[in-house]
């Protein structure tokens, strides 16, 4: 019985142990629950807090912008280049901008300045300021700024002495303003020019009747991001290393150093080329060029081959002509007339070939004859050739071409004239 209660009082106070580390564990997790949850809400508080600031900084900047529009001449009579024009927030509630239940500052205890400098003619350059209270961290001022929008700025633990825009969208020195309200204090920025608000950041949606906060007044430097999902850029020029697209209209004229196209090359007027060039197929390594006023030249001395016709008016060979089939002279010629130069091939009107021989067409037959007689052996008018000569007319020889009865002169020779 002992030894049993003994049992009992071992496993008792094993599960006493094992039951307080259980608890340990438990209450770990619920102060790291805790934990997790104190920062959210911490978290979710501060964003609160940002976001009922800027928007206490929205209310604020578009009275006084409101204000300014229509007291535009009186502010801007008061105003100077070092020294702003000061509106204050009792004079926005008095004149109907802001309603009296307004508060003068924000949940940060931070009061408004809006203070109003003229660096130009017509212009105003206004800044709404906050200054004194709370000094907001640098995490949550960012954030603030964002909040408000485009127009919001803040001043940074970096530099005191300006106000820089959301995402560094602009930024604008204190000193003209002489006001310095230290780091952690928010601000907004709005531009006049001639009574119309235009600030000097670019608006991301249109505003009626202001196109010029669309509007770039200076060069923007991408820093070699893209710019993405444009429909249509239009520029008077564009300088790139490489430019990429489907297709290219262009109405003008394209300057390029070398073109080289993979598909097919279209005109609707000449294909022209500057200087001793032309057409070049670099494949075979032929072509057509010129390099001078009058011959188109075969590169590379290539063949020309066509199946269908070459006309021209003269057709020169510097070597042998071969003709496959015939050769058609359509050049009619009369035989016995003048010709020039010799050596020309004509035919007559009956086909027969005729050939230009001293300065006169002549057919086959008589290539080489100028005239013809016959003559006797010492009788009638020309000599025996056999005893004596004939009578041609000078350069000429005779030429004896065959027997021939002819009357009482038996026998009688026909002979013909002939060049050497």
């Amino acid at each position: 019985m002992r030894r049993f209660k003994q049992q009992i009082n071992l496993k008792s106070s094993g599960q006493s142990g094992f039951a307080a580390i259980e608890m340990i564990v438990v209450l770990i997790l619920v102060v790291a629950a805790l934990g997790i949850g104190s920062q959210a809400m911490f978290d979710h508080a501060d964003n609160m807090a940002g976001q009922s600031a800027a928007d206490h900084q929205k209310i604020i900047s578009d009275a006084a912008s409101a204000y300014i529009k229509d007291n535009y001449a009186a502010v801007l009579n008061v105003a100077t280049p070092t020294e702003p024009a000061n509106i204050t927030v009792g004079m926005l509630k008095n004149t109907g901008y802001l309603p009296p239940s307004m508060t003068d500052i924000n949940n940060f205890g931070q009061s408004y300045s809006v203070l109003a400098i003229k660096p130009t003619a017509n212009k105003l350059q206004t800044l709404v300021i906050t200054t004194g209270g709370e000094t907001i961290p640098e995490t949550s001022i960012r954030r603030i700024s964002k909040q408000v929008g485009a127009r919001g700025g803040y001043i940074s633990n970096i530099d005191t002495s300006v106000v820089e825009g959301t995402y560094g969208g602009w930024n604008v020195s204190l000193a003209p303003y002489g006001i310095s309200p230290g780091e952690g204090h928010l601000a907004t920025a709005l531009f006049f020019d001639d009574g119309a608000l235009t600030n000097d950041y670019l608006y991301r949606n249109a505003v009626p009747g202001h196109p010029e906060v669309n509007e770039m007044n200076t060069s923007i430097d991408m820093k070699g991001n893209n710019l993405n999902n444009a429909a249509n850029v239009n520029a008077t020029n564009v300088n790139a290393t490489t430019v990429n697209a489907s297709n290219a209209a262009v109405t003008g004229t394209v300057k390029a150093g070398t073109t080289d196209t993979t598909g097919e090359t279209y005109t609707g007027g000449w294909f022209r080329t500057r200087g001793d060039t032309g057409w070049y197929n670099e494949k075979w390594n032929g072509g057509w060029y010129m390099t001078d006023p009058s011959w188109v030249r075969s590169y590379g001395d290539k063949g020309v081959y066509t199946g269908g016709a070459i006309a021209g008016g003269t057709l020169q060979s510097n070597g042998r002509t071969t003709i496959g089939e015939y050769l058609q002279l359509n050049g009619v010629a009369t035989e016995g007339a003048a010709c020039s130069p010799n050596g020309l091939v004509g035919r007559n009107a009956a086909g027969l070939t005729l050939s230009c021989q001293s300065g006169a067409w002549k057919g086959a037959g008589s290539i080489r004859g100028i005239g013809s007689g016959f003559m006797t052996g010492g009788a009638g008018t020309y000599v025996n050739q056999m005893t004596g000569g004939f009578n041609c007319p000078a350069g000429l020889i005779p030429v004896l071409t065959g027997g021939q009865v002819n009357g009482s002169c038996q026998p009688c020779f026909m002979y013909s004239c002939v060049l050497p």
